[in-house]
């Protein structure tokens, strides 16, 4: 046994025969030294192989529309191509791809399914309490429309919920913009007589928003379709124009003689009443009714 052992640990891959392992969702991937592997028992032989790669995955189906606050369901599929067809040393028919119990490991490593490290870390995510999940897909060849062999082969897919970490914008970002439309809608303390000092104020804070948002948007996700934040940073700007608009025709009906000062101040006040109806709208669409109570929570 001590020699087995030397043996294995100088040249494991000449004694040992290790199945290729491939990462089915990788673009691109790396073995990181060589497979390690150890001899458990020494009566039945058990061994355990264990190896390291460095990966960038695809994931299917990943959209950002609630950013900063989606959900991904990060994915890893791990199988075996080469050697899998009849009579191939991994020929599917014999070496058949399942999740290892406890029985498997003889208590050698801790389950679920041999795994040795069961946390996970997600740079900018929160992983769910759940952890990883592992299940067992079947791996199609080809056309979908092929008829299924006798011995379908199968790949392993570990998979992990998280959550963004969306700190940074609840507590900087989403701040700074409601605090700009609060300032804006502020300028109904002028009366409307005063259209060029309320439309310059106003323009003044569009400016600064429009300069934000090009700042922000540098570091949001680059997709086809809009996101929430984004949508949101519209709907703010938009209530600053259309304050613009509203003095601008207010302004057009007093210089007219059609209404009076004082008639102006109850639009006004109708109007900035809406402005902020929208603006708790926003902030209720932005941090959703379930966040709104786990902020709620995490305050008290």
């Amino acid at each position: 046994s001590t020699a087995l052992k030397k043996k294995i640990s100088e040249s494991p891959t000449d004694t040992v025969d290790i199945p290729p392992i491939s990462i089915l969702n990788a673009d691109s991937f790396d073995v990181i030294g060589q497979p390690e592997i150890q001899l458990l028992r020494e009566d039945n032989g058990l061994m355990r192989w264990s190896c390291m790669y460095r990966a960038q995955l695809r994931q299917e189906e990943m959209r950002v529309n609630e950013f900063p606050h989606d959900t991904q369901n990060l994915s890893l599929k791990l199988g075996i191509l080469s050697d899998r067809q009849p009579g191939g040393r991994w020929d599917r028919s014999k070496w058949n791809l399942g999740l290892a119990n406890e029985s498997d490991t003889q208590g050698s490593i801790r389950i679920p399914y041999g795994l040795i490290v069961d946390h996970v870390k997600v740079p900018e995510f929160e992983a769910d309490k759940s952890g990883l999940e592992f299940g067992l897909s079947e791996l199609k060849h080809g056309s979908s429309a092929l008829s299924t062999s006798r011995h379908p082969d199968f790949y392993l897919q570990v998979s992990l919920k998280v959550t963004r970490e969306s700190g940074y914008y609840d507590k900087n970002i989403m701040p700074l913009l409601s605090a700009l439309n609060l300032v804006s809608i502020g300028m109904f303390t002028l009366d409307a007589e005063h259209y060029f000092q309320r439309g310059l104020l106003c323009l003044n804070i569009a400016f600064v928003e429009v300069g934000l948002r090009m700042t922000f948007d540098s570091h949001l996700p680059s997709v086809s379709y809009q996101i929430k934040l984004q949508r949101i940073m519209n709907f703010y700007f938009y209530s600053i124009l259309s304050i613009v608009l509203e003095s601008s025709v207010l302004h057009r009906l007093i210089e007219n003689g059609v209404c009076s000062v004082e008639s102006t101040r109850k639009i006004d006040l109708i109007w900035a009443v809406f402005l902020l109806a929208n603006q708790a709208y926003l902030t209720l669409v932005y941090t959703s009714f379930d966040r709104f109570h786990q902020m709620l929570d995490d305050s008290l």
